[in-house]
Formats: structure tokens, C-alpha cells, sequence
């Protein structure tokens, strides 16, 4: 069988009588061309390369209000599934912890001085006058907490002369812990300070006592009423650092390769945190008879101040950390609290369990946004492909920082609903933590009574698992009305700080990702 001439045999062949001049610049044409057309194919190559890995990447948000635990899962993720970075950096965070304890001390030294110059207990709402009205059912009351307060303090006992040399002494002791805390904030690139705090806030259009109902709340039931010229006072204010600065501060701790200006700045901060441990190993006995001292752990039940359920307690660890030879552990780096401004992206690879993909790891890029009011426009941009919404929820006796008015777990079933609403968000494995449990046991067994803020409870037990049931049952039927087609919510009991229950916890969460929203993909 004769072949077939090829047709573009003619267009490929080189002219004929080509000169030695024209056959170079033949071939210097055909290479330039064919460079381009390399070019080009490499080009093609690397978009399929980037969109089948940007398919195959598992994007998780992680959403809530400050202060909810956003942050400290993000920890526990990382130490589960990046722990290589996680060892790496770990050293860098002793500065953190050491800043956490001597804020403790200087916060508990300044309550004294408020008790000694006789200033009110500060409490986080003063009202005008009671609320004599009954308030309707299913009402967050936060009032008559803050009522009981004022008629518990009124009659507040005087300080013996004895007392209040103690309390001076202390002051006079752990004086140094002051410049202490001034040379860490520098090495950690402290930002200013954020306004956490309203000497008043200003007058609305509603007359005394109107209710204020919650735009955000599937229930317009559950409300806070709020009167003018309500003040909030906070004991200290929290420290702020810029999310950029800290990610560069982990990194030259990690690898010690930053360069030029920004290296010898980290060098010459790094000798504060070296001040910091010798001057806290000179106050540890001071701060330890600081913080058992019978007196002053009345002072601070009188007013208020429960240190142990702050993030960053380190007071019952004192012993351990101010040493000059002090590392910290893993729990220490998840306890510890550091607010920082802006979005944190973090990537790990997670394994995958399932049969077919056994040993196998898939890119998850996590996004720690800010949780603050002022903060919460810029989530948007982040609703875009994202795989996962994990939601920490936490504080039903609480009010917002920035916003006292407004019960923390009553802004946080707005802000449910809102996400759960959102059309962008609708392909969305949504995970929601019912976090601190840790804490609600303790407030729990101390007396304070669920049903005084969350009215719909009722006369149900105080206790710690039929209201974790009503919290979660609240959540999954908020979910179930209000999502814009029919998913699968998961609720956990949570607390963060417990890494081990917490990494159980997380590989649930990992599977329940991996299944809803891979499957289509036939990842898993």
C-alpha cells in the first residue's frame, strides 16, 4: 500500500536554492518560534498544575467572635498537622507566656491600689437604676447579674493598716515586673493598644429602657435592654500586635534567616527577653506569696477578677516559669494569648484515613480572621471556595469587649444564623464549637444560674449537660431553618486548651470535611 504524501511535508520543506544566508536565518526563526510555542505549553502546564491544586486544596475559615477560641484552634490544628513549624517555634512564644504572667501580677497589683484608694468594685455594666420591670421570656438577662453585684460590694469592708502596707509592699516588690512588661511588648512589636473600653456610650433615639433587638437574631426574643449613659469599666486593656510582625517574629525564630534591618531589630529586642527571665526569677517568691495571699484572693472575689478563667493564666505555674532556664510545652503555647490584627493564613497537609488513600495528605490553608465587630467586613473575601466554616462559641454570662450592651451568646446565634443565611456559603461544611466548657463547668458549679441569662432554659438542671444539649440543639436548628438548602451542621463540646481531647476532636472534624466536601471530587 503506497502512503499517503504528508500535506504539511510542503509547507516544512525549505525553499529550494536556499543561500547559507537565508537557511540561518531560517533556523534562527523556526528556534524563536519554537521557543514561544515551549513557552506557552509550560504555561498551559503550570495553570492545570494550579488549578488542580487549587481543586485539590481544602479551604477552612475559622469565624466567631474575639476571645471564642478561634486562635487557640488554630493551635491545636498546627500542632496536630504541622509539627515540624510547631517545634521550630515553639521557643519563640516564651516571651508570649512570659508577658501573660507578669500582665497577671501588674492587673492584680492594680486592683489592689484600687482597693486601697477605695475606688467601687469595676463591674462590666453600671445601670442607672434596677430593672423592676419583668423582662419577657426568652430575654438575655445580664442585669440582674450586674444588679447583685452592686447590692453584694455596696457595704465594701475597709482595709486594715496592716492590709494595706502588705498590699504596698508587694507594689514596692514587684516594681521591676513594670519595665518588664514594657521591654516584651517591644520585642514582640506591640501595636497600639486597641479602645476596648466606652466612658459612655452616647445617647440613642429610644427613651430609657427601650428594648434593643438584635438585626442579626433569628429570635427576636432574645434581646438586651439598654439605657443611656450605661458606662463600662475594664480592668486593663489587651495588648496588640500586627499580624505581619508576629508572623515575621515566628519565622526569624524558626530560621533565624531574616536580613538587613529587620534581623538586627529581632536581635537587639532578643536581649529583653533574656532581662525579662532574670528579673522574673528574682520576683518569683514575691509573686507566688502575691497570688496565695488569703487577703488578696478576697479582694479579687469581691470585684470580680477571675484570673483563672482568663486566657493566658499561668499563676498556678509560676514556679516552672520564671526560671531562667524556662522552655515552654506545648499546653503552655496553647494557653497562651496574643491578639493580633489581621487575617493569619497557616497551611498544613492532613493525612488522609480513608482505604484508598491510606498515607496519602491533602494542603489545607487555614484562615484565622478577626473576631471584633469593627473587624467582621472583611471576612467577605474569604467566603470565596471555602471548603469548611469552623465557628467557636463561647461565654453566656458575658458581654461583647467593644460593645457591652450585647451578650456574647446572644451575638454569637446572630452571627450563626448570618453565615448559616449566606448563599455564598451554602455548599459550606459549617462546624460549630460549643468551646471553654472547661469554664462553664466551673461558673456552673460556683453558683451562677443559666437560666438567669438565657430565660428559654427554664427550670432545667444548672448543669453542665442539659445545658450543652439546649446550646446545641439552639445552633443545629438554626441551622436546619435557616440554611438555603438541606446539610449536615457538626456540633462539638469543646475546650481548646485540652490538646489531647482537642486533637481527637480535630480528626473528627477532619473526616467530616474531607467527606462532605471531597467526595464529589473523589478524594475520598
Amino acid at each position: 500500500m503506497i502512503a499517503e504524501p504528508d500535506p504539511f511535508a510542503e509547507f516544512l520543506r525549505p525553499p529550494l536554492n536556499e543561500t547559507p544566508s537565508e537557511r540561518a536565518t531560517r533556523r534562527i526563526r523556526e528556534a524563536e518560534e519554537k521557543r514561544i510555542s515551549d513557552a506557552i505549553d509550560e504555561q498551559i502546564r503550570q495553570e492545570r498544575q494550579i488549578l488542580q491544586k487549587q481543586k485539590e486544596l481544602v479551604k477552612v475559615l475559622l469565624l466567631g467572635q474575639s476571645e471564642s477560641g478561634k486562635s487557640t484552634t488554630l493551635k491545636n490544628f498546627r500542632l496536630e498537622y504541622a509539627r515540624d513549624e510547631w517545634e521550630a517555634e515553639k521557643a519563640s512564644w516564651r516571651a508570649v507566656i512570659q508577658l501573660n504572667l507578669v500582665r497577671s501580677i501588674t492587673s492584680i497589683l492594680d486592683t489592689l491600689q484600687a482597693e486601697i484608694d477605695g475606688e467601687p468594685p469595676s463591674t462590666i455594666l453600671d445601670t442607672d437604676e434596677p430593672e423592676t420591670p419583668a423582662q419577657p421570656r426568652g430575654s438575655v438577662d445580664i442585669l440582674s447579674e450586674f444588679n447583685d453585684v452592686d447590692s453584694n460590694t455596696s457595704a465594701q469592708p475597709a482595709l486594715s493598716l496592716e492590709e494595706i502596707q502588705r498590699f504596698q509592699l508587694f507594689r514596692l516588690k514587684l516594681a521591676p515586673l513594670r519595665r518588664v512588661e514594657m521591654d516584651l511588648k517591644l520585642r514582640l512589636g506591640a501595636a497600639t493598644e486597641e479602645v476596648t473600653s466606652m466612658d459612655e456610650i452616647p445617647e440613642t433615639q429610644s427613651d430609657p429602657g427601650t428594648e434593643i433587638h438584635s438585626l442579626e437574631s433569628p429570635d427576636s426574643r432574645h434581646m438586651l435592654r439598654m439605657r443611656k449613659n450605661r458606662r463600662r469599666r475594664i480592668q486593663g486593656e489587651e495588648m496588640v500586635v500586627r499580624g505581619l510582625r508576629w508572623r515575621e517574629f515566628l519565622t526569624y525564630g524558626r530560621t533565624r534567616s531574616i536580613s538587613g534591618k529587620t534581623r538586627a531589630s529581632f536581635e537587639f529586642q532578643e536581649s529583653a527577653e533574656g532581662g525579662a527571665a532574670e528579673i522574673l526569677s528574682g520576683c518569683k517568691e514575691d509573686m507566688k506569696r502575691l497570688w496565695q495571699d488569703g487577703d488578696v484572693r478576697g479582694i479579687l472575689k469581691r470585684r470580680k477578677m477571675e484570673m483563672e478563667n482568663n486566657a493566658g493564666f499561668f499563676l498556678n505555674d509560676i514556679d516552672r516559669i520564671a526560671t531562667l532556664s524556662y522552655l515552654p510545652s506545648d499546653d503552655d503555647v496553647v494557653r497562651s494569648r496574643l491578639r493580633t490584627v489581621g487575617v493569619q493564613e497557616y497551611r498544613i497537609f492532613v493525612d488522609i484515613t480513608n482505604s484508598n488513600s491510606r498515607g496519602s495528605t491533602r494542603e489545607w490553608v487555614l484562615y484565622d480572621v478577626g473576631g471584633s465587630r469593627t473587624m467582621r467586613r472583611a471576612w467577605i473575601p474569604y467566603f470565596q471556595d471555602v471548603n469548611a466554616i469552623i465557628f467557636p462559641i463561647s461565654g453566656f454570662d458575658e458581654v461583647l469587649l467593644e460593645d457591652p450592651s450585647v451578650n456574647r451568646l446572644n451575638d454569637s446565634v446572630g452571627l450563626w444564623k448570618a453565615i448559616i443565611s449566606s448563599r455564598l456559603l451554602q455548599h459550606t461544611t459549617m462546624v460549630c464549637f460549643l468551646n471553654k466548657c472547661d469554664i462553664l463547668k466551673r461558673k456552673l458549679r460556683s453558683g451562677i444560674q443559666f437560666r438567669n441569662f438565657v430565660r428559654d432554659y427554664g427550670s432545667q438542671p444548672n448543669d453542665i449537660t442539659p445545658i450543652a444539649k439546649f446550646i446545641k440543639d439552639r445552633f443545629r436548628n438554626i441551622a436546619i431553618k435557616y440554611s438555603n438548602q438541606q446539610r449536615t451542621t457538626y456540633i462539638y463540646t469543646t475546650s481548646v486548651t485540652d490538646t489531647k481531647a482537642t486533637a481527637t476532636t480535630l480528626r473528627s472534624v477532619r473526616d467530616s470535611i474531607f467527606r462532605e466536601n471531597l467526595a464529589s471530587a473523589q478524594f475520598v
